[in-house]
């Protein structure tokens, strides 16, 4: 910290050798070699009362006044040295330096004009005196040309020159600072105020050594220089030498106990030290200067955060940041105490705004990211990351946060990236490894998780994120009870644990224990109300019909009724379920007031309104939902929707249009106006409406598909084929390509549908998308060995498509023999370990089954039918088939033949219908 000193010119060392001798004088003479300023000060005043018409003396006590901070006795006395036949350029000298310490720079331009025909000397003073008072109030072009007049009057004179350093020195020219200092001291080698800013000079290049000498040249002449004292505790204070500091500090403390700089670097001693206390109790004593010392504010919140006083050091931080905005010190300590106060945005705030004036450091961007993180804004996460990483490209810290961050943005080859290099930097891998594990299981790839967990060493592993790491391998790997030890084993070591319990939730799905997962879902709520997966898992169960479910997810709402999101999933549950009155009351509670201009909040509510029959409560909450959020689409799509219900078509159209003009390539508008004209004018009235979309500047590339999908829902598939033909003949796109394959199939004609995708693929012939609908029509045609090709090449480029993994799987297991099935095994465990679906259960049981491991097939085949089942009349025949293949492997004969009858006794086909009928006789034949 760079304390600020007032320096003087004139010494009292200097001063008192003037004076005329007395036994005061003699005393203050004493008192001054001694450094006792106060002494001195006291024996010039009893030296005045015995002889008040001594100019010298009155001169020795100005001098005095003012190295001890008392301006006002300082201006007094220089008066009246003067007028009592004291030199009048010495006096003057001391008048101007009475006038700056009291910060009367105004006053000293009024009452010290640059006069002509004044001596050159004195006008040189006068000159150099107002360029130190014009550079105070920020006139810096004034303070140039009254320094370069002064030094035009004497170019080797003390003062000029001294007067051109500091205006130097407030420019930022350094040469020219050091230019004149030197020519200060050939002037006189012993001034204080030369020496101390030619210490200052070396002090700011971190030459403390130097600058402490410096200071010493000036205390050996003069030991009661209060700023020669500050600047020598300072430099020693940075050279770890804390008692020769504090030597220092007590001598200017002992003159003048209120000075704020001494006051000011003794709580830095005590800070040090980790006495806070004593840090605080130094800085209460200059409370009253504390606002207007920068420095000190920053010091204060430093102490007050130190001393669990998060209130008082937010304030001053607060209040240093606003005065010096472009300093990363305060910046980052005003973010810190934000982030401990868990305001993340805050801190993102504050942090933006310090990297908005410039170049950030990695620290400040680390920080920034992390409050992106606890936000949930990984992507800006990542971005402030990103820049970290490049300001420190070896801190092995920020790249694991990097990993992390493009991680939580689905960036997986970003994130291995930045993982890789922070292996790089800390080869341990103790930051990067649970990144690339926790990487390898995003995809699915359990084989690479397990390689990354095997070289993590037994402490990592012992953790909670190597316990978690441990429980999701064996989850992927189906071993539900290493991995129902490992999460228990995370939860017991940290029992506020929400990943633990969240594992075991996905342990308990796939084991059919709903009371358990009701239970575990519940306690993620109570602990973290805003956890989406908990809440839309307990949704999900709670619209399946799970009255437990739904329970546990409105008994978490109560505990915690302020939490939005939390609200809004627990009212669209209720909505769900037929029970908008309950919504809307929830909707409507007390703690939720404050939150009623959320945009999502209102369109629910109109939702919910409809649903009761409330059509103008409904318009109204539609109507606020578009003014807390002028830009939601869904918004202006639900208000069109509910005018277009009381027949108001125009202004159902002036909505959509307005948000189209705006947003003209908006998918959720164009669709509005598309149902819009649908509704009213038919299907003709439609297609018009999406030919003019098309038409429209920017509508595309959302319109394009319009008229295809409206040809498509009105069952006129070889329309919607050409209607997307023209429109890819336009503008070739991926989007426009495959639903043209599912055009041509709708009308029967696989042919079509692969040439359709092969056009797309002569352009862009690694797209995933397209390989693996083309391998849905090779299977659909038996070509079992060009479907396996295509599908291996897209799961190669998008190894996160579980559909793709789940249908390779699928074929690789009819290959037959004990590799290719190993091979499906893995395929199935990653394309459910990403999506776990009735379709990926069912592969994955079926060829955990055909591996004879029925006992682990049995529960993923029985959550297949069961999923299957949900919404239809009955489950899906061959699922229903092979549970009870698996159940009959597993002993359970009684209930195999349970699920296979009702299956048999409906006139159904299916593939296996063969297979299962064969199953039957070989039960009831008791084999």
């Amino acid at each position: 910290m760079a304390t600020r000193f007032r320096l003087p010119a004139l010494t009292l060392a200097a001063a008192l050798a003037a004076a005329p001798a007395s036994a005061s004088v003699e005393r203050a003479q004493a008192a001054q070699a001694r450094g006792d300023l106060r002494a001195a000060q006291i024996e010039l005043r009893n030296a005045v009362r015995a002889k008040p018409d001594a100019g010298d003396i009155r001169a020795a006590l100005a001098a005095a006044s003012l190295d001890l901070g008392d301006g006002d006795t300082a201006e007094r006395e220089a008066r009246a040295a003067m007028e009592r036949g004291y030199d009048r350029a010495a006096g003057t000298v001391l008048l101007l330096r009475a006038y700056l310490a009291l910060g009367r720079f105004q006053d000293l331009l009024r009452d010290f004009p640059a006069e002509a025909g004044a001596p050159p000397k004195l006008a040189a003073t006068v000159a150099a005196m107002r360029a130190r008072a014009q550079l105070a109030l920020d006139r810096r072009d004034e303070a140039g040309r009254s320094a370069e007049q002064a030094l035009r009057l004497d170019p080797a004179g003390l003062e000029p020159n001294l007067a051109a350093a500091v205006v130097a020195t407030a420019t930022g020219n350094r040469g020219a600072a050091e230019a004149a200092l030197a020519r200060a001291l050939t002037a006189d080698a012993d001034n204080a105020e030369a020496l101390l800013r030619q210490g200052a000079l070396l002090f700011e290049d971190g030459q403390f050594r130097p600058a402490a000498e410096a200071a010493g040249r000036v205390l050996s002449r003069a030991p009661g220089t209060l700023q020669a004292r500050l600047q020598r505790g300072e430099a020693l204070l940075r050279l770890g030498d804390a008692a020769g500091a504090q030597a220092d500090l007590d001598a200017v403390l002992r003159a003048a106990p209120g000075n704020p700089p001494a006051n000011i670097l003794r709580a830095m001693i005590f800070g040090q030290a980790g006495d806070w206390r004593g840090a605080d109790e130094a800085l209460q004593r200059i409370s009253q200067q504390i606002p207007n010392i920068p420095e000190a504010l920053l010091l204060l919140a430093t102490v007050k955060r130190a001393m669990n006083q998060p209130a008082q050091a937010e304030d001053a931080a607060r209040r240093y940041f606003a005065r010096r905005p472009e300093d990363g010190r305060g910046a980052k300590l005003l973010a810190a105490i934000e982030m401990e106060g868990n305001r993340p945005d805050a801190a993102a705030g504050t942090l933006s705004r310090y990297a908005a004036r410039g170049p950030a450091d990695a620290e400040a961007l680390d920080l920034l990211g992390r409050a992106h993180m606890a936000a949930k804004r990984p992507r800006e996460a990542a971005e402030a990351f990103g820049r970290a990483a490049a300001a420190a490209p070896d801190n092995a810290g920020i790249l694991g946060r990097l990993a992390a961050a493009r991680l939580a943005t689905g960036d997986t080859a970003g994130m291995a990236a930045a993982a890789q290099e922070a292996l790089r930097v800390a080869p341990d891998g103790a930051t990067a490894r649970p990144m690339l594990a926790v990487a390898a299981l995003s995809r699915g790839d359990a084989a690479a998780a397990q390689a990354e967990l095997d070289r993590m060493d037994a402490a990592a592993r012992g953790t909670e994120a190597g316990q978690l790491l441990e429980g999701s391998v064996r989850l992927m790997r189906l071993d539900l009870p290493g991995a129902r030890a490992a999460f228990d084993g995370a939860l017991r070591a940290n029992p506020e644990s929400i990943p633990a319990r969240l594992g075991l939730v996905r342990v308990a799905i796939v084991e059919r224990r709903d009371e358990e997962t009701e239970r575990l879902l519940g306690e993620v709520l109570r602990r973290d109300p805003g956890n989406a997966e908990a809440g839309l898992r307990l949704a999900a169960a709670a619209q399946s019909g799970s009255a437990g479910a739904r329970a546990a997810l409105e008994a978490a709402q109560a505990a915690a009724p302020g939490e939005l999101q939390l609200a809004l999933i627990t009212a669209n549950t209720q909505l769900r379920a037929g029970d908008p009155a309950r919504a809307a009351a929830l909707l409507g509670s007390e703690p939720l007031q404050n939150r009623r201009g959320d945009a999502g909040l209102q369109l629910l509510l109109a939702e919910v309104r409809a649903a009761q029959g409330q059509w103008d409560e409904a318009e109204a909450a539609s109507r606020a939902a578009l003014a807390a959020d002028p830009a939601s689409a869904p918004a202006r799509r639900q208000l069109a929707v509910l005018l277009a219900r009381r027949d108001d078509a125009r202004g159902a159209e002036a909505v959509l249009e307005e948000g189209l003009r705006a947003a003209p390539g908006d998918p959720v508008l164009q669709g509005g106006v598309v149902g819009l004209a649908q509704q009213v004018g038919g299907l003709d009235a439609a297609l018009a409406a999406a030919d003019r979309l098309a038409q429209r500047p920017g509508g595309l590339p959302a319109a394009a598909p319009l008229r295809g999908d409206l040809l498509l829902r009105a069952q006129r598939p070889e329309d919607a084929a050409r209607a997307y033909a023209a429109a890819f003949q336009r503008a070739p796109s991926q989007v426009l390509a495959l639903r043209l394959a599912r055009a041509w199939q709708a009308a029967n004609k696989p042919a079509e549908a692969a040439a359709a995708l092969n056009a797309w693929l002569a352009r862009t012939p690694d797209d995933p998308a397209a390989l693996s609908a083309l391998a849905q029509l090779d299977m659909l045609a038996n070509r079992n060995a060009e479907a396996e090709r295509r599908l291996t090449a897209a799961v190669e480029r998008a190894p996160q498509d579980a559909t793709a993994l789940n249908n390779l799987a699928w074929l690789t297991q009819q290959r037959g023999g004990a590799e290719a099935l190993g091979r499906a095994r893995g395929l199935a465990e990653r394309a459910y370990y990403i999506a776990p679906t009735p379709e990926t259960a069912d592969t994955l049981g079926w060829i955990r089954a055909q591996g004879g491991d029925a006992a682990a097939a049995v529960p993923l085949l029985r959550q297949a039918v069961a999923a299957s089942a949900a919404g239809r009349p009955a489950p899906d025949p061959g699922m229903s088939y092979r549970l009870a293949y698996a159940l009959r492997a597993s002993g359970a004969r009684d209930e195999a033949m349970r699920v296979l009858e009702p299956v048999l006794s409906a006139s159904t086909a299916f593939p296996e219908r063969a297979q299962a009928e064969r199953l039957r006789a070989e039960l009831r034949a008791g084999r």
